[in-house]
């Protein structure tokens, strides 16, 4: 019955822009971990048209970044590919060799991608102690982004070592579940939120990354998803591993009170915070605000979210009934470029749609572009 109420909804929305909105399943391709690093994209730019990747990398760093930013990424971009590690590096290389995409600029995206997200993630145990996670992810260039996102089962030995979300030509992992294991989604972390800010972040990125061996915030996810297999290994890692930008990591385990958001500043973890479902915190709500502070007056989508959690009920939640909630405005929004639902102790229950939504009166993020979190 809920999600009638939130396709009736989208609907009266969709009638009101005169657009149509409608959902898509993500497609679905095996990363292989097994294939020779510069070779693991062959396999799924196969599926795209390469002069339509050139058009969107290129159309994205153009329009979102213009001139004076493209030449600043693009140099940091070009000093750090030495220092990139492997098998990213022969990832990157090999995704621009197959696609024809500067190296640089395909190194220039990956910190793109690791610097301006807006995301809800949630974190939710039920009655039978079965933990659940959901996100939106939220972007600028939300048009494009929605071409290429897609489910990716990464493979190790002929078995699937973890499910992520991706975008094409991405070596990180902002979305991902272990089977049977945990279940991780990266949301950036706002500090003042002002366009100056953001590039104290990239000029900070590349001091981490050059004198401090610091990771990309979204390869760590990527490394804990391969090398670990339980919750609390997971967090461990994710709290104490240096990284290049302020993040939130949310995690969801197999086993009662398992859901955790681990709060990042660039060298170690400021806060974790754990489910408590004994004392009522059955769910945890993190978009990119800190949880102890209030969210800014033109974001708030944390106390829709909580709201529509508790409305829910302990009782109730699952991964439709979360969904449901990351469907509902303001939590979902014309940014929204995917949803993704999945408990770890239910490998199967992992799937990811892309979202389309055209009404004017639901905007990606704050109006104020001087404003904007990161």
């Amino acid at each position: 019955m809920c999600r009638i109420l939130i396709l009736m909804v989208t609907m009266v929305f969709g009638y009101v822009a005169g657009q149509h909105n409608h959902t898509v399943v993500a497609p679905r391709y095996t990363f292989d971990l097994d294939t020779p690093p510069e070779h693991r994209w062959d396999n799924i730019v196969k599926n795209y048209d390469k002069k339509l990747l050139q058009h969107f990398i290129g159309k994205t760093l153009n329009d979102y970044l213009q001139k004076d930013g493209i030449n600043i990424i693009e140099t940091i971009a070009g000093a750090a590919d030495p220092i990139i590690p492997s098998p990213y590096r022969e990832e990157m290389e090999g995704f621009a060799k197959a696609t024809g995409i500067k190296l640089s600029d395909v190194i220039a995206l990956n910190l793109q991608y690791d610097f301006r997200t807006f995301c809800t993630s949630i974190v939710a145990q039920d009655l039978n102690g079965q933990i659940w996670h959901g996100r939106n992810l939220d972007y600028g260039f939300v048009d494009m982004l929605r071409n290429v996102t897609f489910i990716s089962d990464v493979t190790k030995g002929g078995k699937v070592l973890y499910t992520g979300t991706s975008f094409i030509g991405f070596s990180g992992c902002l979305t991902g579940m272990k089977p049977n294991g945990f279940s991780i989604t990266v949301d950036s972390r706002s500090s003042s939120g002002s366009k100056t800010d953001w590039w104290k972040n990239i000029l900070e990125a590349y001091n981490a990354l050059f004198l401090g061996g610091a990771s990309f915030a979204s390869f760590l996810p990527r490394e804990v998803l391969e090398q670990e297999t339980n919750f609390h290994d997971a967090i461990e890692r994710l709290s104490t591993r240096q990284i290049v930008a302020p993040v939130y990591y949310i995690v969801g385990g197999v086993n009662p009170g398992e859901g955790a958001v681990v709060t990042r500043d660039r060298v170690k973890a400021k806060d974790v915070w754990y489910l408590d479902p004994d004392n009522g915190r059955w769910f945890l709500v993190e978009t990119n605000y800190d949880h102890w502070l209030p969210p800014r007056k033109n974001d708030n989508r944390r106390d829709p979210a909580n709201r529509l959690m508790n409305d829910v009920g302990q009782d109730k939640v699952d991964g439709n009934a979360i969904y449901d909630v990351l469907s509902t405005p303001p939590v979902y929004r014309s940014g929204t470029v995917y949803t993704s639902i999945m408990s770890a102790a239910n490998p199967a229950t992992y799937e990811t749609w892309t979202r389309y939504v055209f009404s004017p009166t639901l905007q990606p993020w704050p109006a104020n572009d001087d404003d904007i979190s990161i």
